[in-house]
């Protein structure tokens, strides 16, 4: 069955979809900004959607990197906090862990 990846961070969207593609799996991504402290209506839906979450510690804030850690604990999604900008070990390490389950 095809897995689906939420990204959070960074400004590569058609990069990240193209590793996804590759990798055999669906890329959902969030920039990780929000207006307003709407970041958890934001995040949320992805987090739900997806089979785990990579988090791109380059380039999102703190407080974002927490919502989605605590988003992923209460909807029992993996989440991966690649440090830096690059996805394709993270997005392998993800697959392999929700391959395991």
């Amino acid at each position: 069955m095809k897995k689906t990846v939420a990204i959070f961070g960074g400004d590569k969207e058609s990069t990240y979809k193209q590793l996804g593609k590759k990798n055999g799996c669906d890329v959902l991504f969030h920039n990780g900004k929000a207006r307003n402290g709407g970041t958890v209506k934001a995040f949320q839906p992805l987090v739900n959607k997806a089979d785990f979450c990579i988090v791109l510690l380059g380039s999102i804030g703190h407080i974002s990197q927490d919502l989605i850690k605590e988003l992923g604990k209460e909807l029992g999604k993996p989440v991966i906090f690649q440090p830096g900008k690059g996805v394709s070990a993270a997005l392998r390490k993800g697959l392999e862990l929700v391959e395991a389950v």
